[in-house]
């Protein structure tokens, strides 16, 4: 495994400019919204890929994005009618919806972010219908709701979870700069592995293909994380263990240039808390 690397070496690749000019479409939040919704609608997943931002990219490759988009019907369908939005200096929120290809209403929530002069889509949530409630297709992996956990674990302490945070990070790390999540998948929770509780309940299984296609693009860019070893983590609300049974451990850590953003699921399978749900973000 290469040494710890230093903040400052977090991201090994940057995404470069085409031009120098800033398309002016990319110059207001909503525009450059409406330019990765028509790449879509004419059917070029690969361009509205392209023009997202970094942490877009990173969380999941080109495959794992064109097939999310064509399961929720986006390409070939029409653009969005925007009812909501909120912009600050360096990012927006945009909410609406649009008819996929099949003419059903799908229900948009968008972030937009600031890179240089222009405006990128950075996370994208959908739904079926109008009004409901959107969710992150396109970078949580793991995320189900609805269990009835019979055991009902007590927190555990902030040591314990610190230490949690930081052995799935080195896992995930090693599986980035190795290529492959053989290892990783193996460390998981085995009621995630199965798609099982064990209180019988169904519960949204994972492979290890499927973890491998979602963090492609990490591997792609050749992300490397190593540097949170040396920190520590950052809460954004206090642990919580739901009425499932779910540890969930949101935060981030202040990783330089960009900083990794953090949302993982943690089930009791004595005597471990193991892993149940991993999203990851990088943000400016």
């Amino acid at each position: 495994m290469p040494p710890l690397r230093t903040a400052a070496t977090l991201i090994l690749i940057a995404l470069l400019p085409a031009c120098n000019r800033t398309p002016q479409a990319a110059l207001d939040p909503q525009s450059a919204a409406n330019t990765f919704f028509a790449a879509l609608e004419s059917g070029s997943a690969q361009a509205a890929y392209s023009s997202a931002a970094f942490g877009f990219q990173a969380a999941q490759s080109l495959d794992g994005f064109q097939s999310n988009a064509q399961s929720l019907g986006i390409i070939g369908g029409k653009p969005p009618t925007w009812t909501g939005k909120q912009i600050m200096s360096d990012e927006a929120d945009l909410t609406g919806s649009l008819l996929n290809h099949d003419g059903q209403p799908v229900t948009l929530a968008v972030t937009m972010t600031k890179d240089g002069d222009a405006w990128k889509l950075f996370a994208l949530k959908t739904a079926a219908g109008v009004d409901a409630a959107a969710e992150n297709h396109f970078t949580i992996v793991g995320r189900e709701t609805g269990f009835n956990d019979v055991y009902h674990q007590p927190m555990p302490d902030p040591a314990h979870i610190d230490d949690l945070v930081q052995a799935t990070m080195a896992k995930f790390n090693d599986a980035i700069i190795d290529g492959s999540f053989h290892a990783f998948y193996l460390s998981v929770s085995q009621q995630w592995r199965e798609g099982q509780r064990a209180t019988g309940d169904a519960a949204g299984g994972i492979t290890e293909k499927i973890l491998q296609n979602h963090f492609q693009g990490f591997i792609d860019n050749k992300v490397n994380i190593a540097a949170v070893a040396n920190l520590k983590p950052v809460y954004d609300v206090p642990p919580l263990i739901t009425e499932d049974g779910l540890l969930q451990l949101k935060g981030h850590f202040n990783t330089r240039p960009y900083q990794l953003n953090f949302d993982l699921d943690y089930i009791y399978e004595l005597p471990y808390w193991k892993l149940f749900g991993i999203d990851l973000t990088l943000t400016q």
